[in-house]
């Protein structure tokens, strides 16, 4: 427990050097604000790592943050647990800029809309190197649940290999931030 609270004391140190890191070299700057939680393997709970391909935008925070964090530690890996991050995105709808809290496999599915207009199940499973069953969850959560943040063709309650995915640009909502 000690291991904790000393890990979390020091990520709020690192994250405080990591904002000096940029601030000094500006040209490093991912031009998006990430928060990284670095804890001790021995003290957490294991998670598995999955080998998730992350879209052009999340590679450079990635890219930026290791490059920071070799500065401050030789002897040390970083393993990414993507299923426990959490992005906030500000979607770019007709009628307004909606915040949406979504989680980092959400966050890698819509950022491939920043470069496609419409992509199939295929091309997004492809991109992205998910497996069929997470991708069914990550399809069916932004385009058949409460918020559909994707369309989906054919529209159907139930995601399949031959559906093809669109931003819906007409998406809107009361709030001006959602929790997907």
């Amino acid at each position: 427990m000690e291991g904790m609270v000393t890990d979390l004391t020091l990520a709020r140190e690192n994250q405080a050097n990591y904002e000096d890191y940029l601030r000094s070299n500006s040209a490093a700057h991912p031009g998006i604000d990430l928060t990284v939680t670095v804890l001790t393997t021995g003290f957490w709970p294991s998670y598995k790592s999955f080998d998730l391909n992350l879209p052009a935008e999340m590679v450079k925070c990635v890219e930026v943050f290791k490059g920071f964090y070799e500065t401050k530690t030789k002897h040390r890996k970083l393993t990414w647990i993507y299923s426990l991050g959490t992005c906030h995105i500000n979607g770019k709808f007709e009628q307004k800029i909606i915040e949406l809290i979504v989680s980092t496999y959400q966050a890698a599915v819509l950022l491939l809309f920043n470069a496609s207009d419409r992509l199939s199940y295929s091309e997004i499973m492809a991109h992205l190197n998910l497996t069929h069953d997470d991708l069914l969850r990550l399809l069916h959560s932004l385009s058949c649940a409460k918020y559909k943040i994707l369309s989906k063709e054919p529209n159907t309650k139930t995601i399949s290999h031959g559906d093809y995915f669109e931003f819906n640009s007409k998406f809107t909502d009361k709030l001006r931030r959602i929790k997907v």
